[in-house]
């Protein structure tokens, strides 16, 4: 999968030694070509949170990077998913989680509702999923207003939007 690069923190103080995490992220698309994205909104470590972001997160043990993005859509979103695509690697490190989160980024259908299984720090954040035509996620990304970390999850974000553009997966 082709790597295109690293976020870096420049908005917190690095306090440890960073550890390297392995996660899953998806470019999803339903029948109406919108992407949907995680609203995330409340008060964690990170201060004020009030932004949006793919749907993902970490491999577990012993699972591959496709079955920890079916399992991370099913739980988050509630669906099962299809036409699976890579669309590249990209890095991200949370100085204040003294980590680097190795992204491995998707583009994939929704198939089938099924249902979310949150999990209870989950249920405090996440707020709803939000569709975006992609026709208007040029003009999303560049006038939503973020802070703290939803900077750089946008600028991430925003980057594999990109990059699933430049290989015609919107097509």
């Amino acid at each position: 999968m082709e790597y295109l690069g690293l976020i870096n923190d420049t908005i917190y103080s690095l306090e440890g030694e960073l550890k390297h995490r392995k996660t899953v992220r998806v470019i999803l698309m339903n029948s109406n070509s919108e992407i949907g994205l995680i609203h995330i909104k409340g008060i964690d470590k990170f201060g004020n949170r009030d932004h949006y972001e793919t749907i993902g997160g970490g491999v577990e043990l012993n699972e591959d990077l496709i079955t920890t993005l079916k399992r991370e859509v099913k739980e988050e979103a509630g669906y099962t998913i299809k036409n699976i695509k890579e669309i590249g690697h990209i890095d991200i490190k949370y100085n204040l989680l003294n980590r680097i989160d190795e992204g491995y980024f998707f583009y994939a259908e929704i198939d089938k509702y099924v249902g979310t299984n949150l999990n209870d720090y989950e249920k405090t954040i996440f707020n709803n999923i939000k569709w975006i035509n992609i026709n208007k996620i040029d003009d999303f990304y560049l006038n939503t207003k973020v802070e703290n970390v939803g900077t750089m999850i946008h600028e991430r974000d925003y980057k594999m939007i990109k990059k699933a553009r430049e290989l015609n997966y919107f097509d």
